[in-house]
């Protein structure tokens, strides 16, 4: 992704989100809710030093333009994550989108997932509220930040994670990052140990438990854009119909 798309992406989170939001309360208005779940969302995690987050962005460009969404879909990556976890009116505006009961039975499922007695819990937990609220109500697709953990149980989402050969991350990353193998092969481990601290910090069970992705797709296999329409594929043959106009 370059430093235009990302930058425009940043200009634009706030009036998209309030786009999303104003999207559910004039459905609400109308007499006629979002059913919660309707609507897919994707989530994408990687081995480090795969190629999440343009494939998000690449994966949005598809979705808006083939499908002419009733709401657009929004791409979520780390920084943007963050920003709508930090911005008050963003994340209570997200949050509060939901009705009561999914709330409280959101509020039950972190109150087993979670970790409480770490720092920075409540932090935690308040991104987890942020990342499910987005995928209860759809058209989101959400990189990083254990997304399919915290949205395993929901029955719109596909999940997708990608893979490739250390071999293949670490000249990705010398080469993306202007660093020497060696540089590489560091930056590619200290990306692992952190991912792996980070799970085993903030999830009160065992992190390493079974989890099935829809889609593993090897990254050094297929570019972006023929991952993009892999991904598209899947979603259109899950979710049919409700993917176009809706």
């Amino acid at each position: 992704m370059s430093t235009h798309s990302h930058g425009w992406a940043m200009a634009s989170l706030e009036a998209r989100i309030s786009a999303h939001v104003h999207a559910w309360e004039s459905a609400k208005d109308r007499g006629q809710p979002l059913a919660a779940e309707t609507y897919p969302f994707v989530t994408i995690s990687r081995e480090f030093g795969c190629e999440c987050a343009p494939l998000a962005y690449r994966l949005q460009e598809i979705l808006n333009e083939r499908c002419r969404p009733f709401f657009t879909w929004v791409a979520y990556d780390h920084e943007l994550l963050d920003k709508v976890a930090s911005e008050l009116h963003l994340s209570r505006g997200v949050v509060e989108a939901l009705d009561g009961r999914r709330r409280n039975e959101m509020s039950e499922i972190f109150d087993s997932i979670l970790n409480k007695k770490v720092e920075d819990a409540v932090v935690m937990r308040k991104l987890a509220e942020i990342i499910r609220s987005l995928a209860i109500h759809g058209h989101t697709i959400i990189v990083g930040r254990s997304s399919y953990l915290i949205t395993q149980d929901l029955r719109n989402g596909l999940h997708v994670r990608l893979v490739a050969p250390r071999a293949w991350r670490v000249h990705q990353a010398a080469a993306d990052r202007g660093l020497t193998i060696e540089q590489a092969e560091q930056y590619i481990d200290r990306g692992e140990h952190e991912r792996r601290h980070y799970l085993k910090t903030f999830f009160a069970e065992d992190p390493s438990h079974p989890f099935h992705h829809d889609l593993v797709i090897d990254n050094s296999r297929f570019n972006l854009a023929q991952i993009a329409e892999i991904i598209f594929t899947a979603l259109s043959a899950r979710f049919g119909e409700t993917l176009v106009g809706a």
